[in-house]
């Protein structure tokens, strides 16, 4: 089997739902890239081209007619923005949605994340897989190094769009209490919009830079993980609405690899982890109780890391998930 993945190199995504999943995939030949040529698809014959949710670079649907490969389109999330979404204007304004539902259902196979998603896929296309988000556990970045203090260092990564999410923080995290070290991960400046957001975000973790606290720049996809080192406990705030119902439950999965507990938004796509396994939080008193609990209890912490890092080798296991992936793609050109 021969694959070539079209995706950007600084793309999360790209990253996780492409680059890794064929980097670790028997095959007879693979390319991980963000250029292609006519000569190189008439030289190499490949068997599957491999993308995530849409790409511009090239009419795929006519050179598919041309070199005969099956197009394999990834989607990890919902088309449709709330109307609130700080992309929205742009996002639409791009025709993105359009795009990608041309995508899906030229499609020859479409993987997703989970149930819900696979429900809204098959509107468009009915040959729709669920392959669930899954990290390689012990290989590469994804160790389980972490780095101790004396402070509890309560932690958070993500970008701008999780403005709203990070404001559900605000209130508890005024009457937060005791050794703690606040950690964000992501931050970026390279315009204004991005510093405008990137200091209400961090005035809404660190209660206005009241508490002690640490923010470290974005990463790329490489070398991102370790940021996750200074991490004993990770929040993981969502507003419930429909666009969000459809994200995938990575950052749970993030913080497993480093056996770190997590307090997160009783919302899907969080739903579906043991009550023991996870902290879900269903009101604003929840936040406060749980991270109390955590900060005061190391023991308490050791132990739903340990279970949380059990649960998702088990149930998220990168290795079984991706070889569902590669059966897949090895059906589809045996057909």
């Amino acid at each position: 089997m021969k694959i070539l993945a079209l995706t950007q190199r600084f793309s999360g995504c790209g990253y996780h739902r492409l680059m890794l999943p064929v980097s670790f995939m028997p095959k007879e030949y693979g390319r991980i890239t963000d250029t292609i040529t006519e000569e190189e698809l008439a030289e190499k014959n490949y068997d599957i081209v491999f993308i995530n949710r849409i790409w511009e670079n090239n009419d795929l649907i006519e050179l598919r007619k041309k070199y005969g490969f099956k197009l394999v389109v990834d989607v990890d999330d919902y088309w449709i923005l709330n109307h609130d979404h700080l992309m929205f204007d742009s996002f639409n304004a791009s025709g993105f949605a359009s795009k990608l539902i041309h995508h899906m259902r030229e499609a020859d196979l479409v993987t997703c994340t989970h149930e819900r998603l696979a429900e809204a896929i098959s509107v468009h296309n009915p040959n729709v897989l669920i392959v669930p988000n899954a990290i390689p556990y012990g290989h590469g970045q994804f160790n389980g190094e972490r780095i101790a203090t004396d402070a509890v260092k309560i932690f958070w990564a993500g970008g701008i769009t999780h403005d709203q999410d990070l404001k559900i923080l605000q209130a508890p995290l005024k009457k937060l209490e005791g050794n703690v070290h606040m950690v964000l991960g992501g931050y970026a400046d390279s315009n204004e919009t991005e510093i405008y957001y990137w200091r209400r975000m961090a005035n809404y973790f660190t209660n206005n830079r009241t508490l002690t606290h640490t923010i470290f720049r974005g990463m790329g996809v490489f070398e991102y993980y370790s940021m996750f080192k200074n991490a004993d406990i990770m929040l993981i705030p969502l507003v419930r609405n429909n666009f969000n119902k459809y994200k995938s439950n990575i950052k749970i999965l993030e913080a497993a690899g480093k056996m770190v507990p997590v307090i997160v938004s009783a919302v899907h796509p969080y739903l579906d982890f043991p009550k023991d396994v996870v902290n879900y939080v269903k009101d604003r008193e929840d936040w406060l109780k749980h991270i109390n609990r955590l900060v005061n209890d190391k023991g308490l912490r050791d132990e739903q890391g340990a279970k949380l890092h059990e649960f998702c080798q088990k149930h998220y296991n990168f290795y079984e998930i991706n070889e569902k992936r590669q059966n897949a793609f090895q059906s589809l050109i045996s057909k």
